[in-house]
């Protein structure tokens, strides 16, 4: 799986000018607008969904075996947060259902506000990784 990178310390098209310490947008970043996905793109497809922040929307496929989430560049969503840990989480698919298991992180990973080890996901349950929070679609 590539590599997405999720920055939770600027909102998303916004570039910061090292000499300045200040933020910049660059001129195409402040026209784009996303264009609409179709509802059967997803179909069959169990996917994580940002549901807070500047990438709120933001749709990622699940691996077939296993997504990692983490700091880490190794890891398949990177959270660019200093609250997650390197190799925080995974979503696991064992037997046709989907687990969330935390990876010994520092800060804990969520499951419905609740601090989870490991977890059964179901169909609208949100995932707290850091800052980031994420809501879980199956694709059924």
């Amino acid at each position: 799986m590539n590599e997405t990178r999720i920055d939770t310390s600027a909102p998303s098209g916004i570039e910061m000018d090292e000499p300045t310490r200040s933020w910049s947008v660059p001129a195409a970043a402040a026209q784009q607008v996303p264009a609409p996905r179709a509802p059967e793109e997803h179909h069959g497809r169990a996917r994580l969904v940002i549901n807070r922040g500047p990438d709120a929307g933001t749709g990622f496929a699940i691996g077939i075996t296993r997504t990692t989430i983490g700091r880490g560049r190794g890891c398949d969503i990177v959270v660019d947060d200093v609250t997650v840990s390197r190799e925080h989480a995974e979503l696991r698919r064992e037997d046709g259902r989907y687990v969330l298991v935390d990876g010994g992180s520092l800060n804990g990973t969520y499951l419905n506000r609740m601090p989870v080890d490991s977890a059964e996901l179901a169909d609208g349950d949100e995932i707290w990784v850091g800052k980031v929070r994420f809501t879980f679609r199956s694709g059924s």
